[in-house]
């Protein structure tokens, strides 16, 4: 489990050893003087420096307690064990809820996730398609768009997909959301709205399988997020591993859409002031 995250096509082959050598020794690198731990790592006291900065940080001490705090969450949080009291129970389900959220964000690129708000808002018509304990998330963004009069519908089986996406074109929009990444009904309907040239955005918690069943093209040209679950055969609970990641990217993408609307903001101030003088005043 990678404490630091960066594309290996951003780093040459010094800089990647450090990172390397930070993922595989947090303790050390949050215990030593920046003269000690660039030693270790056989560069000078600059390039480590020049390291932390480029991978985000403004200082080496600033890399270290962001290691640290990173480090100390995948101990006490991540670290899932043998479900045998109640106790250990609720610590895996927080620690499985915990590691989606903060490691689906950490990768999330903002550029991209502007991208497709700005592409989901311009479009027509949207459908969101997912089985099973992804309708929960489906339901969930479909109802948020509502709420600023996005034209959005909820499926949830590959017939009403197509009843629906039938009459759509380039001007519209569909999001797939698949927790394995290799279901038969959501990877042909990916292939059919390729093939039908609508946009679309695909959620899934592997990217690679993913990726090799719709093929090189499609993924090239659809909208990809992995979102980040632990290792499946530690986890107990399958079938709600994914839906916090999914439903945290939604929530990004709608809350995208508002922050760039400055009517939709004054909008939702105003549902908020009927909100609570309903609630404490008993009028709207």
């Amino acid at each position: 489990m990678k404490i630091l995250n960066l594309e290996e096509s951003n780093l040459n082959s010094t800089e990647y050893a450090i990172v390397k050598e930070i993922n595989e020794n947090p303790d050390y690198f949050c215990s030593h003087s920046i003269q000690e731990v660039s030693k270790a790592s056989n560069v000078s006291p600059s390039t480590m420096t020049r390291v932390c900065k480029k991978l985000g940080f403004k200082s080496f001490k600033a890399a270290q307690m962001f290691v640290y705090e990173k480090s100390r969450m995948q101990s006490d949080y991540y670290k899932l064990g043998e479900e045998k009291t109640v106790e250990q129970i609720i610590h895996n389900v927080r620690g499985s809820a915990l590691f989606t959220i903060n490691e689906t964000l950490n990768a999330l690129d903002p550029k991209l996730a502007e991208e497709i708000a700005k592409k989901i808002y311009g479009s027509n018509r949207i459908v969101v398609f997912g089985l099973e304990q992804q309708q929960t998330s489906a339901s969930s963004f479909v109802l948020n768009l509502s709420r600023i009069n996005v034209d959005a519908t909820r499926v949830s089986n590959i017939h009403t997909f197509a009843q629906k996406a039938v009459f759509f074109d380039e001007n519209d929009f569909c999001v797939f959301i698949t927790r394995t990444g290799w279901t038969r009904e959501i990877i042909e309907s990916i292939k059919w709205t390729y093939a039908k040239k609508i946009p679309m955005l695909v959620l899934t918690t592997d990217i690679d399988t993913t990726k090799d069943l719709i093929g090189d093209k499609i993924s090239k040209d659809a909208y990809i997020i992995e979102t980040q679950t632990l290792n499946m055969d530690k986890i107990k609970y399958p079938s709600i591993s994914s839906v916090p990641g999914e439903m945290i990217i939604l929530d990004v993408l709608f809350n995208i859409i508002v922050g760039l609307n400055e009517e939709f903001r004054e909008k939702f101030e105003k549902t908020s002031a009927i909100s609570l003088n309903w609630n404490f005043e008993g009028h709207l």
